[in-house]
């Protein structure tokens, strides 16, 4: 086992006298919950941390840390977890050689890393990656300049160079912030046959047909991009469990947008636009992350700021949201946030108050309910829970 970087003393903060019972009356958990954590500080040595949850003590612990890649703030796996792949960049650096993506082996049991290849991800300040359900293409959002790269994954797990490299057009509104493309996110739809890529700077989620035999994109011919509301600036989004709807969180007016999807051409509908936070907020309001409960019925995001806060939306029968809870008082700026498997456990990172929190979810009402449990972890930026 690696020992944790030295640049960073990890503490463990615990414990909490509940004991997590499933809030429709499921019996206790009782199995070890294992996770990794992507961290945005480019001063630590091992910027990966494997992680784990004990549910019956609501207790956390850092397994192992891992180097090969600077600040690796986002993480995905391959469909059969052998792999992992990490996006690593010096902060903010507008060098497309400072921007590449890695490729780990998974030790079986151990969950131990072992760095395989990097590659360019051909673009500047990467933000995140995303694997395809075959395994064989990653691809990767470039902020800075835009661009949007398919990267073949060979069977060893080794990245190859990209072989597909995209880029929206235009600008929007928000000086500051939309002079021109920037890449946030990238994820193909269920069916694996368009890739959508939500560009804060244009206010577009940019739609486009990927081949899977040559790997190439292609902007989507029903329907190049999908347009929202001017000044947006749409971040991440989510897919419904039935592939039928998606939901999209706008960072720069602090909304979620919820739409239909139609996988058979790749097109996207609006169905409604809701706020993230209460009326009565304060302050900026960044929201960074949204996730769709399994069961389907509930939607989570992150807004970050001075109050940040992790709201809940009730999905409704024709698809569109309603705001039900907004949990305050979470981890400072909460850059991302993730659902365990059977949607009883949430855990938020919170980037700015570098530690991580456990929250319960109540499944029959979709309701969160802080717990005490929580970890020092540095900049805490995404986390991905393992099988």
């Amino acid at each position: 086992m690696k020992k944790i970087g030295l640049l960073f003393k990890v503490g463990v903060l615990i414990i909490s006298t509940l004991t997590l019972f499933g809030c429709n009356g499921t019996p206790e958990r009782s199995e070890t919950i294992r996770f990794f954590v992507g961290s945005t500080n480019a001063n630590l040595s091992h910027s990966i941390f494997l992680c784990e949850l004990d549910p019956v003590g609501n207790s956390f612990a850092v397994i192992d840390s891992f180097a090969g890649v600077k600040a690796g703030s986002y993480l995905a796996f391959s469909p059969d977890q052998r792999y992992l792949f990490a996006i690593s960049q010096e902060p903010w650096s507008q060098d497309p050689e400072d921007c590449t993506v890695a490729s780990y082996s998974v030790e079986p049991g151990t969950l131990a890393l072992k760095l395989i290849n990097s590659q360019s991800s051909e673009g500047s300040d990467i933000c995140h990656i995303y694997c395809s359900e075959k395994g064989d293409y990653i691809f990767v959002a470039n902020y800075g300049n835009g661009y949007a790269s398919a990267l073949p994954v060979l069977e060893n797990g080794e990245i190859a160079p990209a072989n597909s490299v995209v880029i929206g057009e235009g600008s929007g509104p928000v000086e500051s912030r939309q002079k021109g493309p920037h890449a946030h996110m990238v994820i193909l739809d269920p069916g694996q046959n368009f890739l959508l890529v939500p560009d804060l700077g244009i206010d577009k989620v940019l739609i486009y047909a990927f081949d899977h035999e040559t790997g190439t994109l292609v902007p989507n011919t029903a329907q190049p991009y999908f347009q929202l509301a001017p000044g947006s600036g749409p971040r991440h989004l989510a897919f419904h469990p039935d592939g039928k709807s998606l939901y999209i969180v706008n960072e720069l007016n602090g909304t979620m947008t919820a739409c239909s999807y139609n996988g058979a051409d790749g097109t996207i509908t609006e169905l409604n636009t809701a706020s993230t936070v209460e009326p009565s907020h304060t302050g900026m309001k960044y929201p960074a992350e949204v996730r769709v409960h399994p069961n389907g019925k509930y939607v989570y995001a992150s807004t970050r700021g001075e109050n940040s806060c992790i709201t809940l939306f009730q999905i409704n029968d024709n698809r569109s949201v309603t705001r039900l809870q907004v949990m305050e008082h979470v981890p400072n700026w909460p850059r991302d946030f993730n659902l365990d498997p059977s949607g009883q456990l949430m855990i938020v990172a919170g980037e700015r108050s570098n530690d991580i929190r456990l929250y319960t979810i109540n499944s029959e009402n979709g309701m969160m309910e802080a717990t005490d449990s929580r970890l020092k972890l540095p900049a805490p930026s995404s986390v991905l829970f393992a099988r």
